[in-house]
């Protein structure tokens, strides 16, 4: 597991803004009109979804190097609350008295929302990972002289990584079909944030603005899902848990 200093030893590297932008233009490519004639199974998506499918994956997931850099610490803050849940039991208080204020559904909706922050902790491990074999690949080159040189790099990345990454994203957006889930979800952790800004001496900027990255991240996905049918929904995430294990697999093979 990486360190808080060497995390950001890597977030410092000069290839650093190099990656994000790379996986961004990868995205971008992969969800094209032109790269989507390959799966005429999910042609009946419109094209402003999955617009709004990129942007979010641009904006929560893989976002600018300079907006990446600012919000470090609050995510820093975050993955502490994703992997130690007692975390936010400290702040919401007993079982019983939650239930009796978020209602029966309490319990779910928690560990759906530490589910749905979990995958914004994975993506950034996988990103971790990448400046990493960005960095092993430059020692022959310049790995982002051409597509074939960051499939390259895709390619270090063990096939078991690859795989969690896409299964936790494919949770992430499973989650947001449950509109209800969601808005429950972001009640709890709006409270979260009040218990924290009434007791400030015990939580820091940091630990506010990590509750709030997610609460945006799940009214941003709740946004693109909550204008469709349930078949358009689950048609999304089929597409992409498909395309993504398809970008990957793609990589390894044109690397060889």
């Amino acid at each position: 597991m990486t360190s808080p200093n060497e995390s950001k030893m890597l977030l410092e590297h000069p290839l650093f803004p190099k990656v994000i932008e790379a996986y961004q233009k990868s995205l971008v490519k992969r969800y094209s009109s032109e790269s989507l004639l390959a799966y005429p199974q999910y042609k009946s998506i419109s094209r402003s979804t999955i617009d709004l499918m990129i942007q979010f994956f641009i904006d929560a997931l893989y976002p600018e190097h300079s907006k990446r850099l600012e919000l470090d610490a609050a995510f820093q803050s975050l993955s502490g609350f994703v992997n130690h849940p007692s975390k936010l039991w400290g702040i919401l208080g007993n079982l019983a008295a939650s239930i009796f204020k978020f209602g029966r559904h309490f319990p779910a909706a928690l560990s759906a929302g530490l589910a749905a922050l979990h995958s914004y902790v994975t993506a950034h491990k996988f990103e971790e990972t990448l400046i990493r074999e960005a960095i092993t690949e430059s020692e022959e080159g310049d790995p982002f002289s051409s597509d074939e040189s960051f499939n390259r790099i895709l390619a270090r990345i063990p096939q078991k990584d690859a795989d969690a990454f896409r299964q936790d994203i494919t949770k992430l957006f499973k989650i947001f079909t449950d509109g209800v889930l969601v808005d429950k979800i972001v009640i709890i952790m709006q409270d979260v944030l009040k218990r924290m800004e009434s007791k400030g001496s015990l939580y820091t900027i940091d630990d506010h603005r990590a509750i709030q990255l997610g609460i945006n991240i799940l009214r941003q996905g709740k946004f693109i899902f909550e204008r469709l049918s349930k078949d358009e929904m689950l048609l999304i995430i089929g597409a992409i848990d498909t395309i993504e294990r398809d970008f990957f697999l793609n990589a390894k093979r044109l690397s060889k």
